[in-house]
């Protein structure tokens, strides 16, 4: 109990964090697409998608092994040697996403280069210090970080778009101001005298980081082609209007990863911890999977009725073609979750070398997929592909967790869940909006019955 307590005092703390980072997304939507035409906003998403696997290349997701070797010292002080050693990556990681953005962007013609860069490197350098405040336990820092950053963004993305009337690319720099704001406040969770050190450096460690975060870069690398790829199948094959409708559809999937994110940032502290013990791990690790999968199924379930009544009042209509990609991006995106708690688990098991295994396959999987389909099914066929794409990854890593650990899946618990959820497409799909509506009432009710005695046991707390 006191494990599960943590937990969600963790995930609240993230969640509020995250409510804003991640909600920008889509409340921002109103503007971008009564702003911005489908072909700039599709063109900033592709953007986006190959700056993205430049990062998944070159910084090898170094701020998650930083993070994880903290873990490996109860003294704050002796964190410092692996984030010196991460650091040290990290800056080599940083002159080469320089140099290779810089020669890529110019060859492919890429507009507001200067922009598209420092976006991507100040992403880069927000996780970096993101992780580092994490390991040290200061999650509230977090949380205030991304508060402060995403209202900066959202000022200056209305300034100026909204009463400048800029283009696409202040985008770009509204978000390079607010992460910039961000890591001056996540900079007060570090010091940086104690880092500046000279007995931080240990060549050993460096190497052991590097080899620890190798596997993470490969799988990065992989989960772009399960993710960023389609965004580039769909603009080279169809065009860039069709990204950007399929982005706005991918926005609502947003609220989704606020609850996700949190989880899966408190999962990753716990699950780190509770690797060193390996009593009732077993047990700790089944429930917990299980209950996550539940949550997020019944959850999406709840949401896509919302999502048919709200959609017409916040997108504008040169985007109402988005509307009926929402449910299948939005499965895509529960599948990918998943992915993404498995993966945690297993690389709190020190077993994150077998990650990309599981990943290279869902990504074959997914590039087949959509490159036999997008033709047929259009913008669906992106969804379509993540969807298979990572139901496969799901499959192998929890057969991967079962050689180290006993995990069961229990279908017959979560099999209505499931249920649930298709009749949730399907009625978004098939039946008008005041149908949807009444559906809502009903799901909310079984949501509130199936979470009945979690919800007194925390009415009985904050009773005594």
């Amino acid at each position: 109990m006191k494990d599960i307590v943590n937990f969600l005092k963790t995930t609240g703390i993230y969640l509020i964090g995250n409510v804003l980072t991640k909600a920008i997304s889509f409340f921002m939507l109103p503007i971008y697409t009564r702003y911005l035409n489908p072909s700039d906003y599709g063109t900033y998403d592709v953007n986006i998608a190959y700056i993205t696997f430049l990062s998944s290349v070159l910084f090898l997701d170094i701020w998650s092994g930083i993070m994880r070797f903290m873990f490996d010292y109860s003294d704050d002080s002796k964190k410092y040697v692996p984030i010196f050693s991460g650091i040290i990556i990290f800056c080599c990681s940083s002159i080469a996403y320089i140099i290779f953005t810089f020669i890529l962007g110019t060859s492919m013609h890429i507009e507001y280069l200067f922009w598209v860069l420092l976006y991507g490197l100040m992403i880069n350098f927000q996780s970096l210090f993101a992780y580092i405040v994490r390991g040290f336990g200061k999650n509230s820092l977090f949380a205030i970080s991304g508060i402060v950053g995403t209202i900066v963004t959202v000022l200056f993305n209305v300034i100026f778009i909204v009463f400048k009337h800029g283009g696409y690319e202040y985008l770009y720099v509204s978000s390079i101001i607010g992460m910039v704001i961000a890591c001056v406040i996540l900079g007060f969770g570090i010091n940086f005298k104690k880092l500046s050190t000279s007995k931080n450096y240990n060549p050993q460690n460096i190497k052991e980081l590097f080899v620890f975060s190798l596997p993470l870069m490969v799988n990065s690398v992989s989960w772009w082609f399960l993710t960023a790829f389609n965004r580039v199948a769909i603009s080279k094959e169809l065009s860039l209007a069709d990204n950007g409708l399929y982005a706005v559809a991918n926005k609502f999937s947003a609220i989704v990863q606020i609850v996700d994110q949190a989880f899966q940032m408190a999962w990753q502290e716990i699950s780190f911890m509770k690797s060193g013990n390996k009593k009732n791990n077993d047990d700790f690790f089944s429930v917990s999977i299980n209950e996550y999968i539940k949550f997020m199924v019944l959850g999406i379930s709840l949401l896509i009725p919302i999502l048919k009544i709200v959609f017409p009042y916040i997108v504008d209509d040169s985007y109402a073609e988005a509307m009926n990609v929402i449910p299948l991006a939005l499965i895509a995106t529960l599948m990918s979750s998943i992915s993404s708690f498995l993966g945690s688990t297993l690389t709190s098991l020190k077993k994150n070398k077998y990650l990309f295994t599981t990943t290279i396959t869902g990504t074959a999987v997914n590039v087949i997929i959509i490159v036999l389909t997008i033709n047929i099914f259009k913008i669906q066929a992106a969804s379509l592909a993540l969807t298979i794409g990572f139901l496969i990854v799901d499959i192998r890593r929890f057969m991967l967790l079962k050689r180290y650990i006993n995990v069961k899946f229990e279908m017959r618990k979560n099999g209505y869940t499931f249920l649930m959820l298709a009749f949730s497409v399907f009625s978004f799909l098939a039946f008008p909006t005041a149908v949807n509506a009444i559906l809502f009432l009903i799901l909310f009710f079984i949501f509130i019955y199936s979470y009945k005695n979690i919800i007194n046991q925390l009415l009985r707390r904050n009773n005594k």
